[in-house]
């Protein structure tokens, strides 16, 4: 289930810090491990982000039953 793992308020915050940290080292060094790195930290900050705005939409769709 989406709900199953998800970040909460401070992981995110930290994720993304993370994530802005390793992609100013990437173009000072343009290091291809430090590139892996920070397609990983993105790809986990895009599917959360995602999975935020599912739990949006179904709060905004209203119940049938």
């Amino acid at each position: 289930c989406i709900r199953d793992r998800y970040m909460d308020k401070k992981q995110f915050f930290d994720k993304v810090s993370y994530m802005r940290k390793l992609q100013k080292e990437y173009f000072k060094t343009r290091s291809s491990s430090i590139l892996r790195q920070c397609k990983q930290v993105e790809k986990e900050i895009d599917d959360e982000i995602e999975r935020a705005n599912k739990i949006v939409a179904e709060q905004q769709q209203p119940k049938l039953f």
